[in-house]
């Protein structure tokens, strides 16, 4: 009996919380250097932008319904300058993508120089288990396989829709 207990509970974690990376309490104080957006799903993509872009829209047109949501872009205010210089990151929160629509938050933090991984609703809840395409894997191998537009992890277009820092 308390060897099926043991197994149910060292389940538990895995089943209920799957991303790596933490919720960073006050992500919405952050200085905003980027909005873009989520095309809906039933739109055509411009042509101009980069095949890391056309690749992410596709993987997250299904956010908010399919219906498309605007994405702004916060950066820890600490990290500010190795942001603007593509890295390297020191330790902690980093970056976070956000849909206000959707009320999700993806989160790249770093441990030991490397990106680590998370999905979030606005109130902090893990919610990488309710798509495959926000499990940190997925997310580690398309900031693996586009390494070009993810120096250290963070993946941004830079010349692409870049806004003032607010």
């Amino acid at each position: 009996m308390w060897a099926g207990i043991f197994f149910s509970i060292s389940l538990l974690p895995k089943v209920l919380a799957e991303s790596i990376s933490s919720y960073p309490p006050g992500w919405e104080y952050w200085p905003e250097v980027k909005e873009t957006m989520i095309y809906p799903a039933a739109s055509e993509l411009p042509s101009n932008i980069s095949l890391f872009s056309q690749e992410s829209l596709r993987a997250y047109n299904w956010v908010n319904q399919s219906q498309g949501t605007v994405v702004t872009i916060r950066v820890h205010p600490d990290k500010m300058n190795q942001y603007l210089t593509h890295g390297p990151y020191s330790d902690g929160p980093t970056i976070v993508a956000v849909s206000e629509d959707a009320q999700m938050i993806w989160v790249t933090e770093h441990l030991g120089g490397e990106a680590i991984f998370g999905s979030y609703n606005t109130k902090g809840q893990d919610i990488s288990h309710t798509h495959q395409t926000l499990k940190p894997e997925y997310c580690d191998r398309c900031h693996v396989s586009y390494q070009e537009f993810c120096p250290h992890g963070v993946c941004s277009d830079f010349d692409e829709h870049f806004t003032n820092i607010r």
